[in-house]
């Protein structure tokens, strides 16, 4: 979701903040309760565990985009590398479907189960279920597949899922805002909790500025333009430099993707959609279909059954530390020698 002007402002300086700061303090105080309820249950083993598989949540403690699905893709192509098996659960946010868990397959309806499952479905071709109850997914999974790793998309506060890494994934652009819960900043929960994963990734930043040895950097870089109704059909990232486009964005940070094009050189009439909005073919027609048409990936997904000709995704490459994977190979128990590490995938 994009984030209210007054998530960014310093809270003596918003009236709406101090409105909404009781609140706030109550969602913390019960986010920090269920925290230390799961730290006991998991202690006493009395956690709900529903496979062998090591278990992996990519999340974050803001609301809104921070990046988990190209890491996730990047995380998966590396599993794949050493020859681990895995698949992904996720809730399926934005899935419609009155019917849990369900498989999600390069041909799901993403009414159904939602825009991110489809995607990392359709680019990582892997096992895939969701379920509102991420231990009925998992259930799911295993029920079908003998896997070495569950990657969980989501779902750090889901403390029903038993898990053996944690990952937080942080806006190294937004950061954590004014530093509040909801409803008064863009906190799920304090930001103490940081302090108690195994790893935060910062998406986009300086590794010079990191201080935590537990914290790594993610570059998205532009690595191609693909065609949406014609996925096939590919162009070079500079395709469209110095040309006047249409874009669109429906994603967490959409201003993130404008500054993208804009880095590219690409002058666009820019227009953005709330976070998992549902395209349909008439959000298009006050466009200027002579234009080329740009959005992202996330977004194509959701085009593909009405794109036309001219109207193309921006395709980024996710580039993590190699560090970061070694270190992850040894948290779920993997120790075989690091062959065929892929590189910059």
């Amino acid at each position: 979701m994009s984030w209210p002007a007054f998530w960014t402002q310093s809270p003596t300086h918003s009236w709406k903040t101090a409105l909404l700061w009781p609140v706030s303090k109550m969602v913390c105080a019960i986010a920090a309760l269920r925290l230390r309820r799961f730290k006991k249950r998991r202690a006493k083993h009395a956690t709900t565990r529903k496979t062998v598989a090591q278990v992996i949540v990519v999340g974050n403690i803001v609301v809104g985009g921070t990046g988990k699905t190209p890491f996730i893709q990047w995380l998966g192509r590396q599993l794949a590398t050493q020859g681990l098996r895995y698949g992904i659960v996720s809730r399926g946010y934005g899935g419609q479907s009155s019917r849990w868990p369900q498989w999600v397959t390069e041909h799901s309806d993403p009414t159904m189960v939602g825009d991110e499952p489809l995607l990392l479905a359709q680019s990582l071709n892997c096992p895939m279920a969701v379920s509102p109850k991420r231990t009925e997914a998992i259930a799911l999974l295993t029920s079908k597949y003998d896997l070495d790793v569950i990657i969980s998309d989501d779902g750090l506060q889901h403390y029903a899922m038993a898990r053996d890494v944690e990952i937080v994934m942080m806006d190294a652009q937004r950061l954590l805002g004014n530093g509040l819960c909801l409803p008064a900043g863009p906190l799920r929960e304090p930001k103490k909790r940081l302090a108690m994963v195994d790893f935060v990734v910062w998406n986009g930043g300086n590794a010079a500025d990191l201080v935590a040895e537990s914290s790594s950097v993610m570059q998205l870089t532009p690595h191609q333009f693909r065609s949406v109704a014609n996925p096939q059909m590919v162009l070079p990232s500079i395709s469209f430099k110095a040309e006047k486009v249409n874009a669109i964005a429906g994603i967490g940070s959409p201003k993130r993707f404008l500054q993208t094009l804009t880095d590219l050189g690409i002058e666009a009439d820019f227009k953005a959609f709330d976070d998992h909005y549902q395209f349909r073919s008439e959000d298009f027609e006050a466009f200027d279909h002579t234009k080329p048409l740009l959005m992202t990936e996330k977004d194509a997904v959701k085009c593909r059954a009405f794109a036309q000709a001219n109207w193309w995704y921006l395709e980024l490459k996710p580039v993590c530390p190699e560090s970061l994977m070694h270190q992850i190979l040894q948290k779920i128990g993997h120790h075989q020698p690091f062959e065929g590490f892929l590189r910059n995938p």
